[in-house]
């Protein structure tokens, strides 16, 4: 009995102190249930509690212990009113200015109760008892000194909220439900592939750049219109047109957007144009404005160049003028092109000619509704939609951005909802700008209430700002904006929904896709406007805190500054964000010890080496991003009491050399980044436990001091069943042999077999060569079999001799089914892997894998890369290939010769070993367009592989040789029977003469007069000494680029006869020819006059145009 444990005693001080406070407590846990569904919100009414809460059994238990069930049910009809009280404003679109401030005071409380719940959750979880709900209330409430404050606060609110809910005055008719449901199809990306109505403005803008006898070095053309008109889209038309083109060999463009009309920031404007000119390279970051402005008058100098100044609203004349004179050293000829909302802008940059955007055409803008509108069927929409889509077409005032806008939301929804937008909606849009907002905000009134929260969220970063899909997501999951809907089994899936819902209706554009999958989008700025126009003031975009930040403020983004402008002092911000500055230690700190509501912090890319440990007391943080801090070397460990972390970036911390001990403890954390992070040695124990965990980048299976940490290490990987996307593992080499890692390691089933949302694996394995090494590196392999759902696998550095027992050997099998993307990086044991099927692989890399034979088949194989491998290796596409006479087969039914095929996938391949494709079936390639020669050390003609490059007469199109150091011919038995080339770059090839390939075999030269070759590059050849002779008759041929050939002293006289010949490039190359060929003056320069852009590159300097 003496080892039986008492019951929890609690003072008779503390039991009064719990049922003087309990309705207090009740009132918490209500106000947390309610605000959690879309109080914590930017937008201005957005929210949907659910009184449902209000039946949730924990807190029906809390309530039974403390004999307050009257209370609940008081408390259950303050919510009901209050929660139709917001319903209404959130459905009525304008209110009152009496209104708006009865929503602004129930949003404060509504914060403030969101606060003080959060707290107490945490305090609770951390607490962490294992006893029932009533000593864990009990002891929780009589042992933190903070519950009596927080019963205090709850009071307040509480008084608040009755107060509001009371008021009589919210009498709002709720608009029509919101739009949902819709199929994903791709409405939202055939407008931006389609710009309609734009020719004529089109060639009236070339016509001005080009005409001749425009009399001064640098002239301006400013394009002028609201909001909406497509200014940009224009001028990057116009940018990209060919003419344009190939009149200007100096082309740039930089996006102002300074949106201060009254400041021009004239040193940043000159720093985007200096990295435009250095092709986004940023070379001048900390140079003074002198040290800038003398980089940029280099780079213009003597040149004829078109540059865009995107989105100027700036109309201070002398700032104009101050940016201008810095712009004035082109050629004759040179435009800048400005586009801006502002005529008075418009009037500030000169006196020339300026192009008024004017809206669409009738027809124009009809048409453009149509393609969004109707998609697939906008030949031939419906009729009954017809006359009601003119009319709404007709309201949208031929705005091209508010035709797409209304087309995708009305896209693939029924006839009454048209009808609805028809009649409720649009208001007809005037000749300014703010008729157009109402357009763009009707779509935001449709949306769901937690999708208002998460566009209104995206007002906190700056315009034109590029922003990433997955920090945007996890920024709204740090807000509370995300809630599990009974749909999803996890929050990101629902964001993924909520972004795409965003960016199908128009709200995002300029989309960046990479591997197939959205990276980051922009906002277009008159969305950016609505979304700053809904959230008021709770979000602020500032370059300086100098003082009390506003009490309504509780998102905040701060930009370009430095140190000196920022002051910190208690406030209630809940997000901090910064952009492109810098900020030292003292700051830091500051900012911890008195922004204590922060959900998200971003002190990326600040130089610090360390972190203070007040840290840890913001414990509603669940977004911190630390990336780029290059210096910082330790965290706290106070670090590990954010409880509610979700987020956390340590990319790119090069010197960060460890990671706290007891990291576990952040049961929450969701996201791990730890790319870049080159010191960190090891995980700590126990990582395994972070069960929430769904993306982590690196996992480290080391420590070197026992064989079990790797064990663990093995076991901690195995319990992380929820990662998905990408993962790299490192393994190290540890002296413990093979049968401990088989005894030892994943008991049953691999340490990757149960991660089904794995994407992508990376193997890097490293230590010494040692005794043991090879049977190490095959146990520890045999571990790590991935889901068969992988889609790409890469090993480095592996020494075992046999892969895996994953695929069967001896037999053909489908190994990892899923597998797009294959690479084995220096694996000099690897040997016989068996008959393997790739049924999708698209990329295969086998680099420096000198044993490694396998009969692999790849049917769907688009980029296979191959250096330093075994000749018995195979690789068969097995191509589908389609033709008249023979139609759908396989390359061993249709001859080579056939005269009209067509393949399903072009093949790029890149070889160190022309020798191979000899020993090859000749039909195992058909379909190559592109051929990369690399590095072959063997080879000396092209013509060791004649058969080969007949087979490839119809399909190759770009042939690129380097570094083949034995290599003399490439004409005969190689390019002469390519006979659909377009593309071809020899380079550092030392013992090649291309001069001297004059004749075949027989005697006769090589003419391809109908040689459709449009672009040839050569590049360190030392034996060059003159053009080829054959390039006379290379009759398509428009660029020519030649660079550190300095025996080539001159160019031939039939040069003229390129009459296609649209760039000539000849850099790095001997002064002699330098010379011969300067403008007006060389000796050379008749035989090269006709070609539109000529650049001659000396020591790094281009000398003309």
């Amino acid at each position: 009995m003496q080892h039986l444990k008492k019951k929890p005693r609690i003072s008779s001080k503390n039991q009064l102190k719990v049922e003087e406070d309990s309705h207090q407590l009740i009132a918490a846990v209500v106000l947390f249930f309610v605000t959690r569904q879309g109080l914590r919100t930017p937008a201005r009414y957005s929210t949907s509690p659910s009184p449902a809460a209000l039946q949730c059994s924990e807190v029906k238990q809390i309530c039974s212990i403390l004999g307050c069930k009257s209370q609940l049910n008081d408390l259950s009809g303050t919510v009901v009113r209050i929660k139709a009280a917001l319903e209404d404003a959130e459905a009525k679109q304008e209110l009152s200015k009496q209104d708006r401030l009865f929503i602004e005071e129930l949003k404060d409380a509504v914060y403030d109760a969101d606060d003080l719940f959060d707290e107490f959750v945490t305090l609770a979880e951390r607490k962490k008892l294992s006893k029932g709900i009533k000593v864990r209330v009990l002891a929780l409430f009589g042992k933190y000194g903070t519950a009596y404050k927080m019963a205090q606060g709850v009071k307040m609110i509480k008084k608040k909220l009755d107060a509001i809910a009371s008021d009589t005055r919210f009498n709002f008719n709720i608009d029509p439900k919101p739009i949902r449901n819709r199929r994903l199809e791709s409405c939202s990306y055939v407008y931006e592939a389609d710009i309609i109505g734009r020719e004529p403005d089109l060639e009236k803008i070339v016509g001005v750049l080009l005409d001749p006898i425009v009399q001064q070095n640098v002239s301006f053309l400013p394009i002028v219109g609201m909001g909406g008109l497509g200014k940009t889209a224009l001028a990057q038309l116009v940018f990209n047109d060919a003419r344009v083109k190939n009149t200007f060999p100096l082309m740039l463009w930089t996006c102002v957007a300074d949106e201060n009309q009254e400041s021009l920031d004239v040193k940043g404007v000159l720093s985007k144009i200096l990295a435009s000119a250095n092709k986004g390279h940023m070379k001048n970051e900390g140079c003074t404005m002198d040290g800038l402005q003398s980089q940029l008058r280099e780079q213009l100098a003597g040149k004829k160049y078109l540059l865009v100044l995107d989105d100027v609203w700036t109309e201070n004349s002398e700032q104009w003028r101050i940016l201008t004179q810095f712009l004035m050293g082109g050629q004759r000829g040179s435009w800048i092109v400005v586009t801006t909302r502002s005529k008075k802008t418009a009037r500030i940059i000169g006196d020339g000619p300026r192009h008024e955007l004017q809206g669409l055409s009738k027809d124009n803008s009809w048409c453009l509704f149509k393609r969004v509108a109707f998609g697939s069927q906008h030949a031939n929409p419906p009729e009954d939609l017809v006359k009601v889509g003119e009319d709404i077409v007709v309201r949208c005032a031929n705005v091209p951005l508010a035709i797409r806008v209304v087309g995708s939301l009305l896209y693939d929804q029924e006839k009454h909802k048209w009808l609805s937008v028809q009649k409720l909606g649009l208001a007809k849009v005037g000749g300014g700008q703010v008729g157009i907002i109402p357009i763009l905000k009707l779509s935001y009134y449709q949306l769901d209430s937690p999708l208002k929260c998460c566009f209104g969220y995206c007002a906190i970063f700056p315009k034109d700002h590029r922003i990433s899909k997955m920090k945007l997501i996890q920024l709204w999951m740090a807000q509370g904006y995300i809630q599990l809907d009974g749909r999803h089994l996890n929050m990101e899936d629902v964001a993924e929904e909520f972004f795409s819902i965003l960016l199908r209706r128009c709200f995002f554009q300029d989309v960046e896709i990479i591997d197939g999958e959205i990276w980051s989008v922009k906002i277009h700025d008159l969305m950016h406007d609505v979304a700053q126009e809904v959230a008021g003031k709770e979000i602020c975009i500032v370059n300086t805190i100098n003082g009390d930040v506003d009490k309504k403020v509780r998102h905040l983004s701060v930009f370009n500054t430095r140190s000196s402008g920022l002051s910190f002092t208690k406030t209630h911000i809940r997000s901090y964000l910064s952009f492109d500055y810098k900020m030292g230690g003292s700051c830091v700190a500051a900012l911890l010890a008195n922004w204590k509501h922060l959900r998200a912090l971003s002190l990326k890319n600040l130089q610090i080496k360390s972190l203070p440990d007040s840290i840890g007391e913001l414990i509603h943080l669940r977004y911190l991003d630390l990336s780029h801090n290059k210096a910082l070397e330790i965290l706290p460990r106070p670090i590990t009491k954010l409880h509610n972390l979700q987020t956390f970036s340590l990319f790119g911390c090069y010197s960060l050399k460890e990671l706290p001990k007891d990291l576990s403890k952040l049961v929450k954390l969701r996201v791990l980044d730890l790319i870049g992070c080159s010191q960190l040695s090891y995980l700590p124990r126990g990582i395994g436990n972070l069960t929430c965990l769904h993306t982590l980048n690196t996992f480290m299976l080391r420590d070197w001091r026992s064989n079990q940490e790797l064990f663990s290490g093995l076991e901690d990987l195995k319990a992380l069943r929820n990662l998905k996307g990408f993962l790299e593992i490192q393994i190290p080499f540890m002296h413990m042999g093979a049968s401990a890692v088989r005894k030892n390691g994943g008991k049953e089933g691999s340490s990757l077999g149960n991660k089904e949302h794995l994407k992508e694996v990376k193997f890097c394995f490293s230590g010494s060569e040692g005794k043991g090494r090879v049977e190490y590196d095959e146990a520890v392999m045999e571990e790590l079999q991935p889901h068969p759902n992988l889609e790409r696998f890469r090993v480095y550095y592996y020494r075992g001799v046999r892969m895996s027992s994953w695929p069967m050997e001896d037999k053909l099998t489908t190994f990892l089914p899923n597998l797009v993307h294959m690479v084995f990086w220096c694996c000099p044991n690897l040997q016989y892997s068996g008959q393997l099927r790739f049924p999708r692989l698209k990329t295969l890399e086998v680099y420096r894998c000198p044993n490694l034979i396998a009969f692999m088949q790849c049917p769907a194989l688009e980029d296979l890369t191959l250096h330093d491998f075994n000749k018995e290796l195979e690789i068969i596409p097995m191509r589908r290939i389609k033709s008249k006479e023979f139609g759908e087969a396989t390359p061993s039914v249709i001859p080579a010769s056939s005269s009209s095929l067509s393949y399903d996938i072009g093949l790029k391949l890149t070889i160190d070993n022309v020798a191979w494709l000899n020993s090859l079936p000749m039909d195992s390639f058909l379909g190559v367009v592109e051929l990369v020669i690399q590095e072959d050390i063997e080879v000396e003609s092209l013509g060791e592989a004649k058969e080969v490059f007949c087979s490839y007469s119809s399909s190759l199109i770009s042939l690129k040789i380097k570094s083949c150091s034995k290599l003399k011919s490439v004409v005969f038995g190689g390019l002469e029977h390519l006979t659909a080339l377009e593309n071809l770059e020899i380079e550092n090839c030392s013992h090649l003469i291309p001069s001297e390939e004059v004749e075949r075999e027989d005697g006769m030269p090589w003419q391809p007069v109908h040689h459709p070759l449009r672009s040839l590059y050569m590049g360190f050849l030392p034996r060059l000494v003159d053009l080829p002779n054959w390039t006379q008759y290379l009759t398509s041929l428009e660029t020519l680029q030649i660079k550190y050939c300095k025996g080539l002293e001159s160019v031939p006289n039939w040069m003229s006869e390129l009459t296609s010949l649209k760039e000539l490039k000849l850099g790095f190359s001997s002064e002699r020819l330098i010379e011969r060929c300067k403008q007006y003056t060389g000796e050379d320069w008749p035989h090269i006059e006709h070609i539109p852009e000529i650049r001659l590159y000396d020591n790094l300097k281009e000398l003309r145009r």
